[in-house]
């Protein structure tokens, strides 16, 4: 906990010295120190904070290009209309993920991924907003479904 908020202070504040590294380590200390007081956290993170960071540090690059993918695919629908493969459409899916937090990631990262935004997010089950067919089609196969089953331990997922 305390090298994550020494490090995000150094990155939020822009400079570099003695005096704002001093600050930074007095600041995230009184924090984390804060944290395992009241709410019982470790001081140093522990295991699962540190294995939550190297998930997303490894999910950012799918999640950049699946934004860049669908950036250039929406753009050739609004290019060349006749590209477009049915009219937008709302549906239920339901991609296997258990627990909330996979859930939830994978919830925003459909809205972040031009084309689709997840409307709703019920019992485990996605309502999803899509401009067309194809785009609609490809959510519940997609890299991110793949990638937050294995997180969650499914062999297939």
């Amino acid at each position: 906990m305390f090298v994550l908020l020494f490090l995000l202070w150094l990155v939020l504040n822009g400079g570099w010295s003695l005096q704002i590294a001093g600050a930074g380590a007095l600041a995230a200390g009184l924090v984390a120190w804060g944290c395992q007081w009241a709410l019982g956290l470790p001081f140093w993170g522990g295991r699962k904070l540190w294995q939550g960071i190297l998930r997303a540090v490894g999910y950012l690059p799918l999640l950049l290009r699946e934004v860049w993918t669908a950036n250039l695919q929406v753009i050739l629908r609004i290019l060349c209309p006749g590209r477009r493969r049915g009219a937008p459409r709302l549906s239920w899916m339901d991609p296997g993920l258990r627990e909330p937090g996979t859930q939830f990631l994978l919830a925003n990262s459909i809205t972040l991924t031009p084309g689709t935004v997840t409307v709703a997010l019920h019992g485990g089950r996605l309502c999803v907003y899509a401009l067309d067919q194809e785009f609609a089609a490809g959510i519940k196969d997609s890299e991110f479904v793949r990638r937050l089953g294995r997180w969650e331990g499914k062999q297939d997922g």
